[in-house]
């Protein structure tokens, strides 16, 4: 039954989700485990390495940590604004990358399920992981350090749900595009359109999220000294150094979209008052982090130039677009408006994603001025948008010439637009925007007048079957009006192709009637005792007299006709 189907899919994805999360809090709780063995020979209160560990899960995957620290770790900081309650906001989105992909692998066997099956189980996922972080963070409560309990169950939640969700709509989002236009009755055009700026704004803000990630590793490379000399700064043992390497990977997403962000223009903050960006860089105490390294103190004016690299991830992820989904057809090829469409939304698309993955970045990273790190979400997502969509448009309207090994498919011209120009036939509303040159499928109006308007050979042949006709309708009503005129010769082509007929007699006038020369019939006044022949027979007699006399006069000398 669909409704056992149902609950039993969701039970089954609400366990495995719940095991996903627990799984996660285990490994980082062994990691703290083998640290506390090895540094502290398991002295201690173990549950102190349990909060700890949930700390570090809840930070992973965007949960504020309130913190407030004992004097003697107050001395130790050396900030005077330690000494009170502080939030530690800072995503270390490597450990939440984790929940993603587990369940996008999750999500990838939902999408066989039908649609609200595969919906149930979505949300029974995100349901139990959500109750799993809120007991992780209940139990990980105390003065010093506490999870913010909404927090818990609900960021957790969210992760789980884009993973699942993100995987269906990977695996049957087109066929629900496709859907959606035709019940909305959108046009062909806009549907691709629209297929094409979801396509193209993903693919963008992955290109430019490489490019962060690309001048992440640039700096590092160029600083490795400046690196070391902060890791040295630290003293730390051997354990440290692991530990050390760990937190700094499940900080490098996050560090990651702060150099895209620079890489866009805006640039971000660490601390209040500073400013990293490529037309300055403003810094004051940071933290001894060797993942900071990468910050060049002083901004070069070469730098202004990493503000073309997301115009040129624009243009790649539009060259894709124009090659694949807005190749077009012999039948359907694409518009100068699709493309611009395409361009407009991915850039709304792209802008929009930037904008989020710049929000979960940003967090507190200490006390006092710390507590405002990150990039600024509105001017990221608003220069990326910009940015993005002029590389959109260039990629686009450029994208069929482009060929060689990067080439991923082949472009057709874009269609002859004609009077599809126009605002109405632009916007999809029919009559002026579906003429002829445009690729789409005419008017049934059009064709309806095209019908009505017989071409020169049409009304040739139809005076001749008027006329043929005209001289087999006889007139019931008046006798001396029936009249039969003669007919035009059928030109014949090949002789096979002539009506082969069989020989009849002569017929015979009826009383009253003569004939004449010409193979004209006229009707006498007085009414024939005998019937008369139907007017399907007169007509086809009529016609053949008239045949017969035409073809003797064509036979006379001098081969030329008297014209009618």
């Amino acid at each position: 039954m669909p409704v056992v189907r149902r609950v039993w899919a969701g039970i089954g994805q609400a366990i495995e989700s719940a095991a996903i999360a627990a799984i996660g809090l285990v490994v980082v709780a062994l990691v703290l485990l083998a640290v506390w063995g090895v540094d502290q020979g398991f002295e201690g209160d173990p549950l102190l390495q349990w909060r700890v560990a949930v700390d570090a899960w809840m930070l992973g995957h965007g949960v504020d940590v309130g913190v407030t620290l004992a004097t003697d770790a107050v001395v130790a900081v050396g900030i005077e604004e330690a000494s009170r309650s502080f939030v530690l906001g800072i995503g270390a989105w490597g450990i939440g990358l984790v929940t993603l992909w587990l369940h996008w692998r999750a999500g990838r066997r939902l999408a066989e399920l039908p649609a609200v099956d595969a919906g149930i189980a979505t949300a029974a996922g995100a349901i139990a992981t959500g109750l799993v972080g809120l007991a992780a963070g209940a139990s990980a409560q105390h003065a010093t350090a506490a999870p913010d309990l909404g927090q818990a169950f609900a960021l957790p939640a969210l992760v789980a749900l884009a993973g699942m969700a993100g995987a269906v709509l990977a695996r049957r989002g087109h066929e629900w595009v496709v859907a959606s236009g035709r019940a909305l009755t959108v046009d062909e055009p806009w549907v691709r359109a629209a297929r094409a700026a979801l396509r193209a704004g993903l693919a963008s803000t992955i290109g430019v999220l490489g490019v962060g990630a690309l001048l992440l590793g640039a700096g590092l490379l160029l600083r490795f000294t400046d690196a070391i000399l902060l890791l040295e700064s630290l003293e730390p043992t051997g354990l440290g150094v692991v530990v050390l390497f760990l937190v700094q990977l499940a900080l490098a997403p996050t560090a990651v979209v702060w150099a895209s962000s620079w890489a866009i223009g805006p640039g971000f903050e660490l601390g209040t008052g500073s400013s990293v960006s490529p037309l300055g860089t403003e810094l004051g105490p940071v933290p001894s982090l060797p993942l900071l390294a990468a910050i060049d103190p002083s901004a070069q004016p070469w730098m202004l130039a990493v503000v073309a690299l997301p115009v040129l991830a624009g243009v790649a992820a539009g060259v894709l677009a124009r090659q694949t989904v807005l190749a077009g057809t012999r039948e359907r090829p694409a518009h100068w408006w699709e493309l611009a469409a395409a361009a407009a939304g991915g850039a709304l698309v792209a802008g929009m994603l930037l904008g989020v993955l710049a929000a979960l970045s940003a967090g507190a990273i200490g006390p006092g001025r710390l507590a405002d790190a990150g990039p600024d979400a509105v001017l990221v997502a608003a220069w990326g948008a910009l940015e993005v969509g002029v590389g959109l448009a260039v990629g686009l309207f450029a994208g069929a010439r482009v060929g060689g090994p990067i080439a991923v498919g082949e472009a057709l011209p874009l269609a002859t637009e004609g009077s599809a120009t126009s605002v109405r036939g632009v916007l999809g509303l029919g009559g002026a925007g579906r003429g002829r040159g445009t690729g789409d499928d005419p008017d049934p109006d059009d064709l309806d007048d095209e019908d009505s308007r017989p071409d020169a050979g049409d009304e040739h042949d139809g005076e001749e079957r008027g006329r043929r006709t005209e001289g087999a309708e006889p007139a019931a009503d008046d006798p001396d009006a029936q009249v039969t005129e003669a007919v035009e010769p059928v030109v014949v082509e090949r002789a096979a192709d002539a009506r082969q007929t069989e020989a009849v007699g002569p017929v015979e006038p009826a009383a009253g009637e003569r004939a004449t020369d010409r193979g004209e019939v006229e009707a006498a006044d007085d009414e024939r005792d005998e019937p008369r022949p139907s007017d399907g027979g007169r007509a086809a007699d009529t016609a053949d007299d008239g045949l017969a006399a035409d073809t003797a006069a064509d036979r006379e000398p001098g081969g030329d006709r008297a014209p009618r």
